[in-house]
């Protein structure tokens, strides 16, 4: 396998292309399990109109899907996972939830 670069980025393909035709997406870890079925890791990618989200690495068995960034701990209040947000003055820890948040970090 070789990395190319395709009409959407780089990719995973067969150094023999012309026999072998197999290839494979670039996916970027970020380190956390995912939090619906705690068994694949959640990965970043990239939409069609070219905008990140995350999805977990076992898609088809598993649909776990965040436009914002999970951090791998859950919400004090009802046990729901947190995620970063990008918001004006920086990023916020947030719950999905929308009934806990951590003071703004820059």
């Amino acid at each position: 396998m070789v990395v190319k670069m395709g009409r959407y980025g780089k990719f995973f393909a067969c150094s023999r292309f012309p026999d072998c035709r197999n290839t494979k997406a670039i996916v970027k870890d970020i380190g956390v399990i995912c939090p619906k079925c705690h068994e694949g890791n959640v990965v970043e990618r990239k939409s069609k109109r070219n905008r990140v989200f995350y999805g977990c690495s076992r898609f088809p068995e598993c649909d776990f899907v965040s436009w914002d960034k999970p951090i791998g701990r859950d919400c004090p209040k009802d046990g729901h996972f947190l995620v970063e947000k990008k918001v004006k003055g920086g990023k916020q820890v947030i719950c999905p939830n929308g009934d806990y948040e951590e003071a703004l970090q820059k």
